[in-house]
């Protein structure tokens, strides 16, 4: 198998059946490094599964599965020890304190954990903590440690499954600093999902859209947002921008919102040609702003979901 360096997970027509349900359609998925990478989807969607299989935890009707060059089903070991992975609820000794727990960890893996887990837990914001029984830990310290113990061994590809879930406030902060921290300094691709799209749309560099066991969508959020008809113009001359503007064929209505600013409703037109028209026209142009889809709008355009909510 090639083994390009920079691809660290190469997901190939994954398919699964469970009986007569087919949870995977044929996905296909392509993680370089370094990167943080969304993977959204309502709920049974697939992504469960497809972390699952990429985890080995279970086997895949079709397709391939490879991490860092490595097949996950034929290289199994070699595949595992550059992942780590945290699934929603992470679970430790209560009475063993973080330091110990780790340690527990890195031998079941066979690990030589050395001064490793020190580190670990300086780096995710527990070197106060590391000698506390996790039985103490709040719930933000325990998704913390949990996300120390992906990083035993210092994996390529990290998993993480709702990382910010029951985190208040300050923790999810913390959480959404962390994690493109974790990706750049370590050269690691950072794979997780989340139904907190404002979360995703800050820290993910690309995110990819699951729906009913198929890939809808997958880009960089610039990518898979489209403008919508509206664009909003700061100007000198509003009433004569809009005068202009209004017998323009392809822009549907002018308004005058202020002195200075107009709204121009364009399905279209493009805002950098509205912008040309009026430069030309002599018109001093302030600012145009070209609105466009949020991630969680393009979510539910893709998926369907809240159509019928109330």
């Amino acid at each position: 198998m090639s083994r390009d360096r920079d691809v660290v997970l190469s997901v190939q027509g994954l398919k699964k059946d469970f009986g007569k349900v087919h949870a995977l359609k044929g996905i296909d998925l392509q993680l370089e490094r370094p990167g943080v990478y969304g993977f959204l989807g309502p709920n049974g969607a697939g992504k469960t599964t497809t972390f699952k299989i990429i985890s080995g935890l279970i086997s895949a009707s079709a397709g391939t599965v490879s991490i860092c060059g490595s097949d996950i089903r034929t290289e199994k070991r070699e595949a595992l020890s550059n992942l780590g992975i945290l699934f929603d609820s992470p679970a430790f000794y209560p009475y063993l304190t973080g330091k110990e727990n780790l340690e527990v960890f890195a031998k079941w893996t066979g690990l030589d954990s050395g001064k490793e887990i020190d580190s670990l837990l300086d780096m995710v914001g527990l070197a106060r903590a590391l000698d506390r029984k996790t039985g103490e830990y709040s719930w933000g310290m325990k998704r913390r440690l949990g996300i120390a113990s992906c990083l035993l061994g210092d994996p390529k590809l990290m998993i993480l499954d709702e990382p910010t879930n029951g985190l208040d406030p300050a923790g999810i902060a913390d959480i959404r600093r962390l994690l493109p921290q974790l990706a750049g300094d370590s050269d690691r691709v950072i794979m997780l999902s989340s139904h907190r799209m404002d979360e995703v749309d800050q820290i993910c560099d690309h995110v990819t859209i699951i729906n009913e066991g198929e890939i809808v969508a997958s880009g960089d959020t610039e990518e898979l947002s489209r403008p919508k008809a509206v664009v909003n113009i700061i100007c000198g001359d509003s009433l004569k921008a809009a005068s202009i503007l209004g017998n323009i064929e392809g822009i549907e209505s002018v308004d005058r919102t202020g002195r200075d600013r107009l709204s121009v409703l364009s399905p279209g037109m493009p805002a950098a040609t509205i912008n040309t028209l009026l430069v030309e026209a002599g018109i001093e142009v302030r600012q145009v702003m070209e609105n466009r889809e949020t991630l969680e709008e393009i979510f539910f355009r893709l998926t369907g979901e809240g159509k019928n909510e109330e």
